[in-house]
């Protein structure tokens, strides 16, 4: 595969994600007495609610910034790790397929932007 078609490919899913995520992290606060029966479920407290969906609403934008893209993938693969072992506790495994699509695909995008924490050219 060349770099062009990588790269179209890896802001495909970077679009993808920042949109799933965004919907995601804003339907928390639009809905919060369904995300917070949702997180009981789960056995978490109904106030990370609004932690989590803040996260899921700057990794969802962070993720189509690409000095930040790595660092906001990785945010949100640390949140579908929690999100595929709440299903895996407490549902049955299938229910856990969604997280660990979104999961893998932030993984995927770590990987392929990495972490950049110099701001420019050393000499």
């Amino acid at each position: 595969m060349n770099d062009r078609t990588r790269q179209r490919i890896l802001w495909g899913v970077s679009g993808l994600l920042g949109v799933g995520f965004l919907l995601a992290g804003v339907s928390k606060f639009l809905q919060p007495e369904a995300a917070a029966e949702s997180f009981m479920h789960f056995e978490l407290p109904p106030g990370l609610v609004p932690l989590i969906a803040i996260c899921e609403i700057a990794g969802g934008i962070g993720i189509l910034v690409p000095r930040l893209a790595g660092f906001a993938a990785l945010g949100l693969t640390i949140i579908m790790i929690g999100a595929v072992y709440s299903h895996l506790t407490h549902d049955p495994p299938q229910d856990a397929i969604g997280a660990l699509v979104m999961g893998v695909l932030s993984a995927w995008v770590v990987q392929q932007r990495g972490l950049r924490l110099e701001s420019g050219p050393r000499n």
